[in-house]
């Protein structure tokens, strides 16, 4: 995981420098979003969970991902009651902290980092708990602390139709689909599809890179700091913690771990944003716990794994 931690690291910088050359504009990180979620993450799940040795384990993943975000949630909304934040402010903590960017960041890396992880159990948490948890609790969460103008928020129930409508989701369907059903994929599939999903983790870090914004950060640095001990530190104990309660072993022990250290997720800044909560402290959760996380990320597993 070191190498390919600090391979993400240098493509996050790339993708900065880039940007700064005029190589590649900030207005051009939605369409590799796009490009990720429609053509190769899905690929990458499929053949994930094709060539997987399922098992009836790998169902209480999510039961974990679940646990922790709802502790996560406790701290930080007792944190911001007792740091009296006004509430867009508040909310954008509590929306940078419970979640971690498992899709983007976390599922891509284990990927790409070889032996002494689950990748099942890595889609599992992603699928069926982060992508639950950013369409229900953070949608919530966003319109609960959001300033009520006239600007439109995202629904639950409309949140949720999205996720259902999302390519991964049909790629999770089908992979599961296929393993279940015994069915071989002919290599002139498999091939195609290996290509595509090699390509999420750098696109991936290639938007992180766009995205990178250090204007501003002097301003709020008490409440990323925050973020990022929370975020980056206390998650990763409470998820060894919740990960030794629930008796996971090896593989899928290491995976709930790592997953629980992620950075902020991604999708918290644009629902967050939508709703009124304080963008720059979500954008500057966003760009910070993703560039030191792949330094956190090694570290933990060197200690803890």
């Amino acid at each position: 995981m070191t190498e390919t931690a600090f391979g993400a690291l240098l493509i996050i910088l790339a993708g900065a420098l880039a940007r700064r050359q005029g190589i590649i504009a900030r207005d051009d990180g939605p369409l590799l979003v796009r490009v990720v979620i429609n053509l190769a993450l899905p690929p990458l799940i499929f053949l994930i969970l094709v060539r997987a040795d399922l098992h009836a384990s790998l169902l209480l993943v999510p039961v974990a991902g679940f646990a922790l975000h709802f502790i996560l949630l406790g701290i930080v909304t007792v944190s911001t009651r007792l740091w009296g934040m006004e509430r867009p402010r508040a909310g954008a903590l509590i929306v940078a902290t419970a979640v971690g960017n498992t899709g983007f960041f976390g599922l891509p890396l284990i990927a790409a980092s070889g032996s002494g992880f689950s990748l099942p159990a890595a889609v599992m948490y992603d699928s069926l708990c982060t992508g639950i948890i950013t369409w229900t609790s953070t949608v919530a969460i966003a319109d609960a602390y959001g300033r009520h103008d006239e600007a439109p928020r995202p629904s639950i129930a409309a949140g949720l139709m999205a996720f259902l409508r999302l390519p991964p989701n049909w790629a999770l369907a089908a992979g599961l689909a296929v393993n279940l059903a015994g069915l071989d994929t002919p290599a002139i599939v498999e091939r195609p599809f290996e290509i595509l999903g090699a390509a999420t983790l750098p696109l991936t870090m290639l938007y992180a890179g766009l995205m990178i914004e250090f204007r501003g950060l002097r301003r709020i640095w008490a409440e990323v700091s925050y973020v990022v001990v929370m975020r980056l530190g206390v998650a990763t104990l409470l998820g060894v913690a919740i990960a030794e309660a629930f008796r996971f072993r090896d593989d899928v022990f290491n995976t709930v771990v790592i997953m629980a250290a992620m950075p902020t997720a991604m999708m918290s800044l644009v629902i967050g944003t939508r709703s009124g909560l304080r963008s720059d402290v979500l954008a500057g959760a966003v760009v910070v716990t993703t560039l030191l996380s792949t330094l956190t990320l090694p570290a933990w597993r060197a200690v803890l794994l």
